[in-house]
């Protein structure tokens, strides 16, 4: 009687506050631990104030440096997090949906293009909000492995896989989704990322919910963050399509298409997510 009046409880709205806090407090100290081990952040420079050489040098040093702290510090954060849902739930396992559909390619490339389109209906409120000009993930080989493969998937396992499933057991889909794509936003920081990040994240929690599987949103996570790096290297990362496209009938013809997949896309989850049938404690507990 005492776990599952436990399990009635949890998770509160002080719960998830106590998460998202332990996040940050787990990865400053572990960020301290590894420069008290010697690993150390390289030193990097703007691109105007050395030569190319140079900034290609620290930049693939950066890459380095991130491919081996950042999975250790989202794992070392995810593994507290855990802990702490254990203890405050009483034990209870937390079931991570892996159903195979999630590799289904046409669920992949809607999900794909509905994620392109939002960024796309963001972008004008984007130029109105400060940009990060942190260092980022660095460039070469290992830079693009952070991006594309433990960036993706360690950031679906903790949002998806574990806050969504926490928060599901007690409150349902849609304030899972709602709550998880929250915790996605703050943990990104700044105010621009985090606004594409929450708005992502619904995607993802959508398409997390249809197809049971992590697998999808891992991989339209990875495809997105491949796109993203891939226009840095190239130059064009701080541009907007407004600015690549030149402007003008193109970018509205552009804009209008990506707006009608956007909201044509939340408008077909409503009624099939968000309006499904609701199931009752036990039944979520017995699934």
């Amino acid at each position: 009687m005492k776990n599952y009046t436990q399990l009635k409880r949890f998770p509160t709205i002080g719960d998830m506050a106590m998460m998202l806090l332990l996040f940050f407090v787990t990865q400053v100290f572990f960020g301290v631990v590894m420069e008290m081990c010697g690993v150390v952040a390289p030193t990097t420079s703007a691109i105007d104030d050395v030569d190319i050489e140079t900034y290609m040098s620290e930049q693939v040093a950066l890459g380095k440096y991130t491919a081996l702290v950042y999975p250790l510090s989202m794992l070392f954060s995810i593994c507290i997090l855990w802990l702490y849902v254990r203890i405050r739930s009483g034990r209870r396992s937390i079931r991570i949906r892996h159903s195979v559909s999630g590799f289904n390619p046409a669920v992949v490339l809607v999900g794909v293009l509905w994620l392109f389109a939002a960024q796309i209906v963001l972008e004008p409120l984007m130029t109105y909000l400060p940009q990060n000009e942190g260092r980022g993930l660095g460039r070469g080989v290992w830079a693009c492995v952070t991006a594309v493969g433990s960036a993706a998937i360690l950031e679906e396992l903790l949002c998806r896989g574990l806050i969504f499933e926490v928060l599901h057991k007690r409150w349902g889909v849609k304030t899972s989704i709602l709550f998880s794509s929250l915790f996605f936003g703050l943990i990104h920081l700044d105010i621009a990322t985090a606004i594409v990040a929450i708005v992502a994240g619904l995607i993802f929690g959508v398409l997390y919910v249809r197809t049971s599987s992590l697998y999808t949103t891992i991989i339209i996570h990875s495809v997105n963050n491949a796109l993203a790096f891939a226009m840095i290297c190239f130059g064009v990362g701080n541009l907007s399509l407004y600015e690549i496209v030149g402007g003008g009938t193109v970018y509205y013809v552009i804009y209008a298409i990506a707006a009608v997949i956007f909201i044509t896309a939340f408008v077909e989850a409503y009624f099939t997510v968000f309006k499904r049938r609701k199931k009752t404690i036990i039944e979520e507990i017995t699934e």
